[in-house]
């Protein structure tokens, strides 16, 4: 009987140890983010990045960035507007950029039979990373701007991320549908055995 070995991978924040240099993907965003604005945006503490690495090894293997933004009020959905106060502008946190590489990620199908769910692991660690955040500073919503590739990206194989956050609970802005939205007590719900 074949069995699937278990991946070992850690989750920290990205220093300028960190290795993005061979980082690939099909959006040109996502590598280029990693590869020369991470460094910039952590710096001047415009994000908080962390980064996917093996133990021991400092190679970047996909990352997701954090800020914090508002939402103005009446952009929200109906039901997400009932469960909150009526300040005129809700308070967020953004995932701005969530990435993994896609050499890494093929090698690792190749050697395990299986798709490694990489996005899935980081979407999930940046949502209860987030839970742990609000118990200090309040923030409702998590917030992603789903980027559409471009023709040439999908040629090369990029896909539309809105049915990847979609499965995950998160819901499109009517004003913005390329925005969606996650609610903190919804991620709460979630993830409440952890």
């Amino acid at each position: 009987m074949h069995q699937t070995p278990k991946l070992s991978l850690l989750i920290e924040s990205w220093t300028v140890e960190h290795d993005a240099s061979q980082f690939t993907s099909n959006l040109a965003s996502i590598k280029k983010y990693i590869q020369e604005q991470a460094h910039r945006d952590v710096s001047s503490y415009t994000s908080s990045v962390f980064v996917l690495t093996e133990p021991g090894d400092k190679v970047i293997r996909g990352y997701y960035s954090l800020s914090s933004l508002s939402i103005v009020f009446n952009e929200l959905p109906e039901k997400v507007q009932r469960k909150l106060p009526r300040y005129p502008e809700c308070s967020g946190i953004l995932l701005g950029r969530l990435g993994v590489d896609r050499d890494y990620s093929q090698k690792l199908r190749e050697e395990t039979g299986s798709r490694p769910r990489l996005g899935a692991l980081l979407l999930a660690d940046a949502q209860i990373r987030c839970l742990k955040t609000v118990r200090d500073i309040g923030s409702a919503l998590l917030v992603i701007d789903a980027e559409m590739p471009s023709d040439e990206e999908q040629k090369n194989g990029a896909r539309d991320p809105l049915p990847f956050y979609a499965k995950y609970g998160f819901t499109p802005l009517a004003a913005h549908p390329r925005r969606v939205i996650k609610t903190m007590r919804a991620i709460a719900e979630e993830f409440k055995s952890i």
